[in-house]
């Protein structure tokens, strides 16, 4: 499916493959509301490197995840010895960058950024050094780090005093589809809502992508209410 609506964030990604300088992008929202999809569908043929932290890994299961993506995207020293401290993964990932020919804006995009800060690993710390250390002496560097748990990336990032205080160059809040975007996503999908069967469903879900990405067509939204909100399998 193609991307529906996210014009404002799509303008500023743009911007951000097109600026004379690397460029720290911090995007976060509730869970299912679309932004991985987002990114990647944004930025489809042009990232890098991507990886997701891992929900409840210990640290070196984070760190032997984050090698092993790197040694997919074609550093394979990584897969032979995995990082044993954030510092030396993002080292890997310097490497990796060094690698990586041609010109064009090299596009990183860390997904789930709190799951990787487990306690006591350093992680922030390094984070910063990657950035303010290699990445703000390039020019050809997009950064875009997403996170589910507002809080922390309010905290640890956007509000950050250490290292990164003032680093984020481009902050963006993602919230569910309007009722016009509803529509639309519908639309889409090939089903043909009426407007009032279209404002109980968008009622219904808050206008979060995956719960409207969970309707099928053929169905009227009296049925999809009651399969998804009372089913005991159901989404709701």
């Amino acid at each position: 499916m193609d991307l529906i609506g996210r014009y404002g964030q799509r303008a500023t990604f743009n911007h951000c493959l097109k600026s004379s300088e690397s460029r720290l992008v911090a995007l976060y929202g509730r869970r299912r509301v679309g932004k991985t999809f987002l990114i990647r569908k944004h930025f489809e043929g042009k990232l890098l490197f991507e990886v997701a932290g891992l929900r409840d890994g210990a640290m070196e299961e984070q760190l032997l995840h984050f090698s092993t993506a790197i040694a997919k995207h074609g550093l394979y020293e990584a897969a032979l010895q995995s990082a044993t401290t954030w510092m030396e993964a993002f080292a890997q990932l310097e490497r990796l960058i060094d690698n990586a020919k041609g010109s064009k804006k090299k596009v990183l995009f860390l997904d789930e950024l709190p799951w990787f800060d487990t306690p006591r690993s350093k992680f922030l710390m390094a984070l910063e050094s990657f950035w303010n250390e290699y990445c703000m002496k390039r020019s050809d560097v997009v950064l875009v780090i997403c996170g589910s748990a507002a809080s922390w990336m309010i905290k640890k990032i956007l509000k950050n005093k250490g290292g990164l205080h003032n680093r984020v160059s481009e902050r963006m809040r993602l919230l569910p589809f309007d009722l016009y975007e509803t529509q639309k996503f519908l639309k889409a999908k090939g089903i043909q809502w009426s407007p009032y069967d279209i404002a109980q469903l968008y009622m219904t879900t808050g206008g979060v992508p995956y719960y409207l990405d969970a309707v099928r067509k053929g169905e009227s939204v009296y049925q999809w209410i009651d399969r998804v909100c009372f089913d005991k399998d159901g989404a709701l």
